[in-house]
């Protein structure tokens, strides 16, 4: 299967793992909380991260909490021995924490890759809640959930869930070849997904999102510029290949705003990102043209100087979910998806847009996505660690005082062996790993 096809179904792979487990690395499971738990440490010898440089300070932590003042009793003294200091990693696209069979290897996965912050943009709601004890402790993976995505009949979601619920594995070839019956399956729906072709279902349908009790609201758009005509086409056009009715945005932001909620939404194209833009989401799950095939026009993956300057006035998230150069079949493509990449990033980034970074790839974390960015050459170093560790957990806890190294911040660090403002690789070389006031003890990868 190409990247072309294949791309839009890698949204739900951490579906298809939950049913067909692929071999990952054994590791053992997130340390529990030890005697250690409630002491107060003094960190001595770091060079800690301000936002700008590193500066060789002290920190203190008590009750889970930074500070510089040290506190009445200092129950150990931990030297980190000129280590680097910054704030932990995130990922705010990806696919994991909702299958009990592998949740333990996943969180321990991101606590080794110093991964302490994710969101869920597309899962199996009944697939969270058996994992629920497994996530959002202080020795575990903080992870905020979508609980399933807003798509339409034929649309995009429901051609992998369905797929999985009938026993099949979802490549191109056996959905199209189980096209009638897959879309017929309505087992996951209203877990996994959610069916709104009206703004009548829309309003009959959201008591039920809401009683998900999502920490965001996700949706989907594919290529709205031809909505109405591939509607026209159903069922000859290929299952999923759909999203949700672009008129139908503008409602569920509302609706979402009103309860407090965030909206996501999924895009593909530059008529996708300005539907969601006019429409009022708040996230930008992808960056548009993370692939698109030879035979397409590039200018329907750009941004213009408007939208860029539209997504910074509204303070609207983009993330950029890149494919590896591994996932193209040949050079030209790559070649073409790159320059729409540096594009699209080089505006937001000229406009002071809010961008954090997620990978969208199950079985892994945004590590070799980081470091891959980093090789486009849109960004400095420094720039890269602001978003990542910085802006990336605000984006996917607001709520929280995360992503700085401050005071009455809460005590979760990573120490490098190597300053990542001169070599951004550094931020594989992790020493040490402090959450919520508790070190972590995570096994080395096999």
């Amino acid at each position: 299967m190409t990247p072309a096809a294949n791309k839009p179904l890698t949204l739900f792979l951490a579906l298809l793992l939950s049913l067909f487990p692929l071999t990952v690395n054994a590791v053992s499971s997130p340390a529990p909380a030890d005697e250690r738990a409630g002491k107060s440490f003094a960190f001595i010898n770091g060079q800690w991260f301000d936002g700008r440089a590193f500066r060789r300070r002290t920190f203190y932590s008590t009750g889970g909490v930074l500070t510089d003042q040290r506190p009445r009793t200092v129950d150990e003294v931990i030297d980190l021995k000129n280590g680097y200091v910054v704030p932990p990693f995130a990922d705010a696209h990806c696919h994991h924490f909702d299958a009990p069979y592998n949740v333990n290897q996943q969180a321990e996965m991101y606590l080794r890759e110093g991964v302490f912050y994710a969101a869920a943009q597309g899962n199996s709601r009944s697939g969270a809640l058996k994992v629920a004890d497994k996530v959002n402790k202080p020795a575990g993976v903080d992870v905020a959930y979508s609980h399933g995505g807003l798509t339409r009949t034929f649309g995009h979601g429901l051609e992998v869930f369905e797929t999985l619920a009938l026993g099949l594995i979802p490549t191109t070839e056996v959905i199209e070849a189980n096209k009638e019956r897959i879309a017929a399956s309505r087992r996951r729906e209203n877990d996994a997904y959610y069916i709104l072709d009206t703004a009548e279902d829309l309003s009959r349908k959201w008591p039920k999102i809401l009683e998900g009790r999502p920490d965001f609201i996700k949706l989907y758009l594919l290529h709205s510029d031809e909505f109405d005509e591939r509607l026209r086409k159903i069922p000859n056009i290929k299952l999923g290949h759909i999203g949700l009715d672009p008129r139908l945005v503008p409602l569920v932001v509302q609706k979402a705003h009103a309860a407090g909620l965030r909206v996501s939404a999924h895009v593909e194209n530059a008529a996708d990102y300005r539907v969601a833009l006019s429409g009022g989401v708040d996230i930008m799950a992808h960056l548009p043209g993370y692939y698109f095939p030879l035979d397409e026009d590039p200018n329907d993956y750009r941004l213009s100087e408007k939208d860029a300057k539209e997504t910074a006035r509204r303070k609207v998230w983009v993330i950029p979910t890149p494919n590896l150069p591994q996932s193209f079949n040949d050079a030209a493509t790559l070649r073409r998806v790159e320059e729409v990449a540096k594009h699209n990033l080089g505006l937001l980034k000229k406009h002071r847009a809010r961008i954090a970074f997620g990978a969208d790839a199950y079985g892994s974390t945004p590590v070799e996505y980081l470091l891959y960015i980093a090789g486009l050459g849109v960004f400095t170093n420094l720039e890269l660690l602001n978003i990542w560790c910085e802006d990336t957990p605000r984006l996917i806890f607001p709520s929280r005082r995360i992503g700085r190294l401050k005071n009455g911040f809460e005590a979760s660090f990573l120490v490098l062996d190597g300053n990542p403002l001169e070599d951004f690789r550094q931020v594989k070389n992790i020493r040490l790993r402090f959450k919520q006031g508790l070190p972590l003890n995570v096994a080395a990868k096999k």
